[in-house]
């Protein structure tokens, strides 16, 4: 019985730590010009097979989420130009962003909107759709780390 109990307590260990939080945001002061910056210890990624996805990367200002800089992979042309992200949430509800860059061969840059921000505070992601413009190739993914958002928007809130 007793061995019974310490396997179910380890299981349940396990289990927390497994959903804890994992993504931080921290401050960062560039040592020659005194700028500071925002960070995320971890980038996005949405992908269904680890090899053929999107990586996002929060872009901040005054320690709050305005966009995001959007790199993909295995996902034919390389370029860019009126992309297109689709966030599907817990509750079902869907918010669509279109990329504001010119045409370009390297990344996609997205603006947050306020309704997406307050999706973000509280619903955890199920899966994010991206259309790439230019070639007009597009994919539904799969999220592993659903709540990365939330973690994202409390993080800013405690600098």
């Amino acid at each position: 019985m007793k061995t019974l109990t310490l396997i179910t307590l380890v299981l349940i260990t396990l289990n927390l730590s497994a959903q804890s939080d994992s993504v931080t945001v921290s401050n960062y002061t560039h040592e020659m010009t005194d700028k500071v910056y925002t960070i995320a210890s971890q980038s996005f990624i949405a992908s269904n097979d680890g090899e053929r996805g999107v990586v996002l990367k929060s872009d901040f200002k005054n320690n709050k989420i305005i966009g995001f800089t959007l790199s993909m992979y295995s996902m034919g042309s390389k370029c860019n130009e009126n992309n297109t992200l689709i966030f599907k949430f817990s509750d079902g509800s869907k918010i669509t962003i279109k990329s504001w860059n010119e045409f370009n061969c390297e990344n996609s840059y997205f603006d947050t909107t306020p309704l997406l921000i307050e999706k973000f505070k509280t619903l955890e992601l199920e899966k994010v759709y991206f259309m790439n413009g230019e070639s007009g190739e597009s994919d539904t993914f799969n999220v592993d780390n659903k709540r990365y958002f939330i973690q994202i928007i409390k993080g800013t809130d405690l600098l």
